[in-house]
């Protein structure tokens, strides 16, 4: 992925902001990110709709996924082939993950993932398309109505619709669809590979390097606060911070660092082998602590104080250079002349 100067700033910016606005039906719209007050009102709107629901005959999912398998919707080849699947794809990254300095067979092997993602989705989307129907999918749309809603605002930044049951009996249905795609989207964030790309870009670097030498607040609002973008790219930024900070026999190189399937798949090779060394290194060090160190417990042995009764009873082993200066000072005492 390459993105000029001003399109990095643009998507920094709409991170920075939480905001963004867009043309609809050449109308200006301002949309904001939902705050955590917002949130927790439409949870409410989520649970009023869902118990609405279930009242008026919608399955939750868990009954439908029962009936769905009841009833045989999927089959079991469908299902050994979705496994298959699943097995070549895991097979493939462990692949990738060892091959770190020939690109054209880094290609080859991406495409061959993409195609094996591609069947996946389409496998599971046998079962997906069926709970649309559910209790909890009709929860979610009155809930992402609600959010679209309070988020959703004119040029003069007054809301769009001017209350809740407005945006519920909105007549023109092709306006208020295109408001609540484009919400959608834009509160689902930036995707997670272009925010990958602005971790590593230096315009971002530069600001999240300095943020942590001074302690000054990463987005300038507490972290309680932080949107999906900016979990996301704190996230990614950490994540390559610590690559960037690798001993060099263990760094990748920078074509794999740029390359987000690859890096993914060199560093979980990485942390495996790490994790076996780490606990082969353990097992080697309580085998020789067994063997090297023994309690006095082992030697059915135990330390006996002053105050104990027993302590003038017990016979004690007296070191070999204590008893010579005991002898040469007996032996004094028996050869000194009498006065």
């Amino acid at each position: 992925m390459e993105l000029s100067i001003e399109e990095t700033e643009r998507l920094l910016n709409k991170i920075f902001t939480s905001r963004e606005w867009t043309y609809i039906n050449d109308k200006l719209v301002l949309f904001k990110q939902p705050d955590n007050y917002t949130k927790m009102q439409a949870d409410l709107i989520y649970d009023k709709s869902y118990n609405k629901a279930v009242s008026t005959g919608l399955l939750p999912v868990a009954d439908l996924e029962k009936m769905i398998d009841e009833r045989g919707i999927i089959s079991e080849e469908d299902k050994e082939e979705l496994e298959r699947l699943n097995n070549q794809l895991f097979a493939q990254g462990v692949l990738l993950s060892k091959t770190t300095k020939v690109k054209a067979k880094q290609d080859r092997l991406k495409k061959i993932i993409s195609e094996l993602k591609s069947k996946i989705a389409t496998l599971e989307f046998k079962r997906t398309s069926k709970l649309s129907l559910s209790a909890e999918a009709k929860a979610e749309e009155e809930r992402a109505l609600y959010l679209c809603w309070s988020c959703a605002f004119n040029d003069d930044e007054t809301p769009f619709w001017d209350s809740f049951e407005n945006i519920l009996n909105e007549r023109d249905v092709e306006l208020k669809d295109k408001v609540l795609v484009k919400f959608l989207r834009f509160k689902a964030g930036v995707n997670t590979s272009t925010v990958r790309y602005l971790a590593r870009h230096s315009l971002w670097r530069i600001r999240y390097v300095t943020s942590q030498k001074v302690s000054d607040p990463l987005f300038g609002v507490p972290t309680s606060q932080y949107t999906n973008d900016m979990l996301n790219l704190a996230y990614w930024s950490n994540f390559y911070q610590n690559i960037y900070e690798m001993m060099p026999k263990d760094r990748p190189p920078d074509s794999i660092i740029e390359d987000d399937e690859a890096l993914d798949a060199y560093m979980k090779a990485f942390y495996e082998e790490r994790n076996r060394e780490d606990a082969s290194e353990r097992a080697k060090h309580q085998m020789q602590s067994s063997r090297g160190t023994l309690s006095a417990f082992d030697k059915q042995e135990v330390i006996v104080t002053r105050s104990n009764e027993l302590y003038e009873d017990i016979d004690y082993d007296k070191p070999r250079e204590a008893q010579r200066i005991k002898d040469r000072s007996d032996l004094k005492k028996r050869t000194r002349r009498p006065r």
